[in-house]
């Protein structure tokens, strides 16, 4: 399977990058033998619309996955639109990173797990602002809620489908 690193650098020993809208690189890479192809992020210096443009230009590489170590609500909407799953990566080298994902160590992402415009304003891994509460915070994890409640919804229709084929 391939799938894109937001990285740092241009091969896999460079660090995973802790944004992935203004990534300076995307790293299409073989979980199988390492082998990767590097793409500079051609969305990082823009003024607005990053994760959007960047989300866009990494749909087109046609990945089986996304990983990074966070991706905003815009970015993730449009790759959950083009039906590409997102994992998180917790940092290190983009080696390290898919060793973890090979062994099914990554979580997948349910929802945006970085503030919109996060890149830009700060460290995505820095905690938020409003971290406090505050209507913008229950938005959010009201919009992570429903999403949640669809995936268990969609795991609980393939557990009976399984089960169902089983008893046939």
């Amino acid at each position: 399977m391939k799938v894109i690193v937001s990285s740092s650098g241009v091969n896999v020993d460079s660090s995973i990058s802790s944004v992935f809208g203004r990534a300076e690189y995307y790293l299409l890479v073989d979980t199988g033998d390492f082998s990767c192809e590097s793409f500079e992020n051609p969305a990082a210096g823009q003024a607005s619309g990053a994760g959007i443009q960047a989300a866009q230009f990494v749909l087109k590489r046609n990945p089986g996955s996304v990983i990074s170590a966070s991706i905003g609500p815009n970015a993730y909407e449009v790759l959950s639109a083009g039906s590409v799953p997102c994992y998180t990566a917790a940092g290190g080298t983009v080696r390290e990173t898919i060793e973890a994902f090979n062994q099914g160590e990554l979580p997948m992402m349910g929802a945006a797990n970085a503030d919109s415009h996060a890149g830009r304003i700060r460290n995505a891994s820095e905690p938020s602002e409003k971290a406090g509460g505050g209507e913008d915070d229950l938005e959010m994890l009201t919009a992570r809620l429903r999403d949640l409640r669809g995936q268990i919804a969609d795991i609980l229709q393939k557990l009976d489908r399984i089960g169902e084929e089983k008893t046939q």
